[in-house]
């Protein structure tokens, strides 16, 4: 599991975009960066150079990714998948799962409901 601090606070300041998001008490999940980082490059002694040669990007692509700055696109999905034999979606879910869990809703407004379950 990873060390990061990201996480158990019910309002926690993210300093990069001016806002606060929302995490129950001792919510936490992984941003993809930190999977790619904690659960393949370091067991595998693989380098940010190594992986990044391995799969036709710069080194700065994939230290972004695995330092939060950077999303990870379809395109790069499928370039992680093929040189760490997973899937695409694998990356896709894992992208798509951080960017609900640090959605502020509050940043859309009020919306009137269309349809009442």
């Amino acid at each position: 599991m990873s060390t990061s601090r990201t996480t158990t606070l019910d309002r926690e300041p993210d300093h990069s975009q001016g806002r606060e998001t929302s995490r129950r008490p001792g919510e936490y999940l992984s941003t993809p960066g930190e999977i790619l980082k904690e659960e393949f490059l370091e067991p595998l002694h693989i380098s940010n150079y190594r992986l990044a040669k391995a799969i036709g990007v710069s080194e700065t692509a994939v230290g972004e990714i695995v330092n939060g700055k950077r999303r990870i696109s379809v395109a790069m999905a499928h370039r992680l998948g093929k040189a760490l034999g997973t899937t695409p979606e694998f990356w896709m879910n894992l992208q798509c799962d951080w960017d609900v869990f640090t959605f502020d809703p509050a940043a859309i407004g009020d919306i009137t409901p269309l349809v009442t379950p």
